[in-house]
């Protein structure tokens, strides 16, 4: 069962990040790096896919909330949970009742959005783990952010690399083709966390699973392409960012 986490904290980042992409990772057009790399961008990682027939956010705000609702009440555990979890679980089923009411007087049926959307958000997460598998051997270059798997002082060879400032700490990771697990061949002191660079190196189309440390605690973040680093570069692009 889909929780409202899942589909309001993945489906929609997966948009919303790879609409960042697109406005921020202007990452540096025309930028020199070594002859033979093939120039990447993010968006050349996501296969090809026309659009889906379903969007949730061309719906009608009236309709987007009650969905919200929905998944309010279906991410509450049922079973044996505390008072306070109860209470808000009954809470939020009677706003789903009355949301129900009050969309089929218009003619909407809302279990049946919820299945359109729960449907539009199962479709985008597997979307997101398609990759390209043209690039696997290639010698690439590409530019974006570094996140250090471990803190060294001295420098360290594992890292993810996103397409945007913020991925992964604030809210939940990109979709895997948007996340690359980096293994550099020497040790890169990162002066900061999200610090702008350029890769080159030989682009493996590889899944992986990471552990993130953050202060709280770490997550799991999934990656579908490995890139072995030969050089790692501070880079600002175009945009300075």
């Amino acid at each position: 069962m889909m929780t409202s986490r899942f589909i309001f904290g993945n489906a929609r980042s997966m948009l919303r990040g790879i609409a960042l992409i697109l406005a921020v990772l202007g990452l540096g057009c025309g930028a020199a790096f070594s002859e033979g790399a093939t120039r990447l961008k993010w968006e050349m990682l996501i296969p090809p896919a026309g659009p889906l027939a379903f969007s949730p956010n061309e719906l009608p705000l009236e309709q987007q909330e009650a969905l919200r609702s929905v998944l309010y009440w279906k991410g509450h555990p049922s079973g044996e949970i505390s008072e306070e979890f109860a209470l808000q679980r009954e809470q939020a089923k009677k706003r789903v009742d009355a949301d129900r009411e009050k969309l089929a007087k218009q003619g909407v049926d809302l279990d049946q959005l919820y299945e359109q959307y729960a449907a539009w958000a199962g479709e985008t997460e597997r979307r997101g783990t398609l990759t390209e598998t043209k690039y696997d051997g290639q010698r690439v270059a590409i530019a974006g952010y570094l996140l250090p798997l471990d803190f060294d002082p001295a420098g360290t060879t594992e890292f993810l690399l996103v397409p945007y400032f913020g991925a992964c700490i604030h809210e939940p990771p990109p979709p895997p083709n948007q996340v690359i697990y980096l293994k550099s061949s020497t040790p890169f002191a990162a002066t900061s966390l999200f610090e702008g660079v350029m890769i080159i190196g030989t682009m493996r189309v590889q899944s992986e699973k990471k552990d993130l440390a953050f202060v709280d605690g770490s997550s799991e973040v999934a990656s579908g392409y490995l890139l072995e680093g030969e050089s790692i570069e501070p880079y600002q692009g175009d945009e300075g960012g």
